[in-house]
């Protein structure tokens, strides 16, 4: 009691010294408030924006990247196709490489399957020298080329009709003998399909890139080479119809730093003369491919080094760009780089005016707070300081000081009102004090019991129930039961169980299936996904609720795969032989708990009694999903069709195997 006596009497010595005007006091903070809360608001305005424009620049970037790769394989996929077709009529004896009328009405027919952009060129080079082809030209004609003997060994070039045979000899050009050309030697060499190295066109000033296929008699003899060309400024013409921020560029380019195609008008080659040279990244005309490269190599020391995307930031001019580097490798043997940059200024010329405004914002909101406080301010001191005298009489234990202020509106109520309370707090100001103490020591003792009993409770309800339906429950809600419109079930089952619980003690038989369903739990909750129960040895769980979940068939897949492997790891572990068999299907479900006793979360609807039908329908190790659930997973995911098989109250059905997740098999292909 002493001691807040001191105090408060030191309080009052200080503020009685203090110099500082009330009406100042009162108007700095409000000022400050206001200054830090626009100024706070526009910085985290000014950053959030930043933050949102690199958030769009990254996913402009990797949709680009994406988009391009996706192109590629489509526009790589064709050539293939074609030579494996024509391969394999050569093999089966449907078509007759001698026969230069056969092959030529062969290519012509194919000619119709793909579009040109796609396939400039099919043609076939015989070991003996022998050349016969169908090519795109320039024109927007379709040509057939022939050399060899029966040309005197110099490529002529034939319109044709429209059955695919040679017509009016258009051009006699320079001796041609196909086995010296870099895509027939490339490969004869590596004995196997492949792509060649990039090349120019022996007709045009273009580049080009061929698909080859060796062919082979019986006796292991080379017959020749199959080759399609694919036209690289097709690439470039596809980059230009991208539209990359205001001025973003994209170009590709190979490991050894040649160009391939770029987004702009600029060729990938130069043509001294009449010779065709290929052109590096570093010295293109393009300022920001040309720099950009140069970082790259700076940054990369080689580019054979980058082996997976990456997001970089440079400065072209001074100016900031957005750079993305993505490796595109085919099948065989192509490895190019994918490269995309976007300036800064694209995204942030409106954040940037935006910022100019707030700072001007923010100085009239701060004068006018000024004015405004040294108004209010002054119309509210008076009275107080009268107040704050009084106040701190009977702060420091003076309960006979009397308050007067002769005013009649609320602060002079408020005195007259303060008198009164005056005695009736002198008299139990005492007892407060000690009985506060003694209700504050058991109150903090209760609280601790109660709180301990409440975590137990909440603890022991959330291992039975989803957080959400929980809370409900505890709202005194009566029975639950919601409509999901999109979920995807998972039902897996120990398969070679039984002979196992035969053999296996009890105890022991039920400590091994805890510890395969405690690594299901595991893989629940690393998911995001919602247990809902185990029935002796099956394990059943749900994506997309209790809240909603976009990815849930990317989730459920994940787990399916990642179970798999738990259950590949626990054989090893323990030298027992069981397998695991999953069936997943996607669609509508009614979720809910109802009862009063022994309640559970549970799902009803038919796509729960589908997905158990996947399961008991399915294989051993396998992973059986609907087409429901396969349109979601098929862009991302590796599966194999089955053949229909019949589904009790369904009828026939067509499944699919869900096998391994895309990127997985690309990054293992990557590897290799």
């Amino acid at each position: 009691m002493i001691y807040r006596r001191q105090s408060h009497k030191k309080l009052q010595s200080f503020v009685a010294n203090w110099k500082l005007p009330l009406r100042l006091v009162l108007v700095v903070p409000f000022v400050s408030q206001i200054a830090v809360a626009v100024g706070l608001t526009g910085w985290l305005s000014l950053q959030n924006g930043e933050k949102a424009v690199n958030d769009l620049a990254t996913q402009l970037r990797e949709e680009i990247s994406a988009r391009i790769a996706q192109q590629l394989k489509d526009y790589l996929e064709v050539p293939r196709t074609i030579d494996r077709i024509n391969a394999n009529a050569i093999q089966l004896g449907q078509l007759n490489f001698q026969d230069t009328g056969s092959l030529s009405r062969q290519f012509w027919w194919q000619r119709n399957l793909f579009d040109p952009i796609e396939v400039s060129a099919i043609y076939f080079g015989s070991s003996g020298g022998e050349f016969i082809g169908l090519g795109f030209q320039n024109n927007q004609t379709w040509q057939i080329g022939r050399a060899g003997k029966i040309t005197n060994n110099k490529f002529h070039s034939y319109a044709i009709d429209d059955r695919g045979n040679p017509g009016k000899l258009l051009e006699i050009g320079k001796p041609y003998d196909p086995r010296i050309r870099p895509w027939y030697q490339k490969s004869v060499a590596a004995k196997r399909p492949l792509w060649s190295d990039i090349y120019a066109d022996f007709k045009e000033p273009r580049l080009k890139i061929t698909w080859t296929e060796p062919v082979y008699d019986r006796a292991g003899k080379l017959q020749g080479v199959l080759g399609v060309d694919f036209v690289l400024s097709h690439i470039r013409e596809f980059l230009q119809r991208l539209k990359i921020g205001k001025s973003g560029q994209t170009f590709i380019i190979e490991r050894s730093g040649f160009l391939v195609a770029t987004s702009n008008a600029e060729q990938p080659f130069t043509i001294a003369g009449k010779k065709v040279e290929r052109l590096k990244a570093v010295d293109a005309k393009t300022r920001s491919i040309r720099e950009t490269a140069k970082y790259l190599e700076s940054y990369l020391g080689n580019f054979s080094k980058l082996k997976s995307s990456q997001q970089l930031k440079l400065k072209i001019d001074g100016e900031p760009q957005f750079l993305q580097v993505v490796p595109f490798s085919d099948r065989e043997n192509l490895d190019w780089l994918i490269v995309v940059v976007v300036p800064e200024n694209d995204f942030m010329e409106r954040i940037n005016s935006n910022t100019r405004h707030t700072i001007i914002l923010c100085f009239v909101a701060l004068i006018i707070a000024v004015v405004v406080g040294l108004l209010t301010s002054r119309w509210i001191t008076e009275p107080i300081l009268k107040i704050c005298e009084a106040s701190l009489e009977i702060a420091s234990g003076n309960f006979d000081k009397i308050v007067c202020i002769p005013r009649q509106d609320e602060l002079g109520t408020l005195v007259k009102t303060f008198d009164r309370m005056r005695t009736e707090l002198k008299v139990s100001h005492e007892q407060l004090e000690e009985y506060s103490r003694v209700l504050e020591h058991k109150v903090l003792e209760r609280t601790k019991q109660l709180q301990h009993e409440k975590e137990k409770s909440e603890r022991l309800l959330l291992n039975i129930l989803p957080k959400v339906i929980a809370e409900r429950l505890k709202n005194h809600e009566g029975a639950i039961a919601e409509q999901f419109d999109e979920v995807t079930i998972l039902f897996a089952d120990i398969v070679g169980f039984t002979p196992l619980s035969s053999r296996l003690p009890p105890i022991e038989l039920v400590i091994f299936l805890n510890q395969i369903f405690s690594s299901f739990d595991r893989l629940t909750e690393r998911y995001g996904l919602e247990k809902i129960k185990t029935i002796g040895d099956a394990y059943m769980v749900v994506g997309g609720l209790p809240l909603p979940k976009k990815d849930h068939a990317e989730a459920i897949a994940d787990m399916a795969l990642s179970m798999q492997q738990a259950i590949a790891k626990l054989q090893a572990e323990s030298g027992e032989k069981f397998q695991i068999r999953i069936g997943i299907n996607t669609g509508s479900v009614v979720a809910g708990v109802i009862g009063t006793t022994k309640f559970i979360y549970d799902l009803w609807g038919d796509a729960v009694n589908i997905a158990s039908r996947m399961e008991s329908h399915g294989k051993p190790g396998c992973i059986q999903v609907t087409d429901t659930t396969y349109e979601y997973l098929k862009h991302q995911y590796e599966l194999e069709k089955r053949d229909e098989i019949v589904i009790k109250g369904k009828g026939k059905m067509t499944t699919y195997w869900l096998q391994a997740k895309k990127t997985e098999l690309i990054s293992n292909s990557i590897d290799r």
